[in-house]
């Protein structure tokens, strides 16, 4: 008698800055629901930009999903701003001077790399995370791979680092790559380097910035190391502005980039998953041996998603207030501290308040569908 295959769960983290905190609150709502002391229930973790952050952190505590899902929640909400970047008004006056000088003929020896310093955020995931512990997790086959993806400005390319056995195969496409490696506080910090906001990141002789850039399959690395079941936990809702008033003045130039942030987090994610629907449906009528002689192998994946029910941008503007002053008035003057320009405002607002709403929002849409969680789980644990 052949003995059914055991499902092989994943996890997909996207990207979103300081809306990452809702995952937190996500993760640690299922692993309530699930047996207090069990370990990672995902064979898979990927994680890209902010997610990248969040999937490290889970996949070092694999031993213990509940502890590692609290603790996750506990180092989001004692967050402040000088946690993840340089925030103080000498710095942000010394880059505002670099960046006015290098636009004036002569004065621009010293180009400018980024907005902000982003240097604390390095020493903050070299505290927090325990990379040896991956290795561990991998080694106890409690894990089977951690991806963490960025963008390369050398080739183009989305990589996905993957720390992985030595039995999980690695893949190439047109614009993605998965490359084996061991993931260590670099990989993260390139995964989450949002354009002109935070500098590239130089791994090897390439430099990386935010995944979620040229990420036009968020589930890919996961479909390529063999998932049937994929959880996503987005920190956007897919249409933020379709309820938005037409006419009124010209955006500001933090509603342009709040838009441009939300297209780069959100538009690859809603499109791959309705690929990924349109594949199961393809297989549901494609027979068993056809499907068995394709050289590209096609399987029925089971896919559920979760994302923030309320606008987090709207969240944001409660707590703009506990923005460091120098930043608020850098904001201010941009119109991220104002309906309209507030979705900026939402990824840069790593604050105690704001990241315990954004938690407690996280758990709120993970209770809404215990059911449909608890079925994504049936059979697998």
């Amino acid at each position: 008698m052949e003995i059914p295959k055991a499902p092989r769960l994943a996890v997909v983290l996207s990207g979103g800055g300081a809306r990452a905190a809702y995952q937190a609150g996500v993760l640690a709502a299922i692993a309530d629901m699930l047996p207090a002391a069990r370990p990672l229930p995902f064979r898979i973790v990927c994680g890209t930009s902010a997610g990248a952050i969040n999937a490290g952190a889970i996949a070092a505590g694999a031993r213990h999903f509940r502890a590692a899902t609290h603790a996750l929640c506990d180092i989001w909400s004692r967050l402040h701003v000088h946690d993840i970047y340089r925030s103080d008004a000498a710095h942000l006056v010394a880059s505002g001077g670099r960046w006015f000088s290098s636009m004036l003929p002569g004065l621009g020896h010293r180009r400018p790399r980024s907005l902000l310093d982003n240097a604390p955020l390095a020493e903050l995931l070299t505290r927090e995370i325990r990379f040896n512990a991956i290795h561990d997790a991998i080694d106890s086959r409690l894990l089977d791979a951690l991806t963490v993806t960025a963008s390369s400005y050398t080739t183009g390319l989305s990589v996905s680092f993957c720390t992985a056995g030595p039995d999980i195969a690695m893949w190439q496409r047109a614009q993605r790559v998965g490359i084996r490696t061991d993931i260590r506080v670099p990989h993260l910090v390139a995964s989450t380097a949002i354009p002109f906001v935070f500098a590239p990141m130089r791994i090897g002789d390439e430099y990386f910035g935010d995944g979620a850039v040229r990420q036009v399959a968020p589930t890919a690395p996961a479909l390529h190391l063999g998932a049937d079941r994929i959880l996503v936990i987005g920190a956007a809702r897919a249409s933020e502005d379709a309820d938005a008033p037409r006419g009124g003045p010209s955006p500001s130039v933090a509603q342009i980039g709040g838009h441009v942030l939300s297209s780069i987090f959100t538009d690859a994610l809603g499109t791959d998953l309705e690929k990924v629907r349109l594949i199961n449906i393809a297989v549901g009528h494609i027979g068993e041996e056809r499907l068995a002689a394709r050289k590209v192998p096609m399987w029925n994946v089971q896919l559920i998603a979760v994302a923030p029910s309320t606008p987090l941008e709207d969240i944001a503007l409660e707590h703009v207030g506990e923005l460091p002053r120098a930043m608020r008035i850098l904001l201010g003057s941009l119109g991220g501290t104002r309906e309209g320009g507030s979705g900026l405002l939402s990824y840069l607002l790593f604050e105690q308040g704001f990241m315990r709403r954004l938690i407690a929002e996280g758990r709120r849409d993970a209770e809404a569908k215990r059911d449909e969680l608890l079925a994504f789980f049936d059979g697998a644990l």
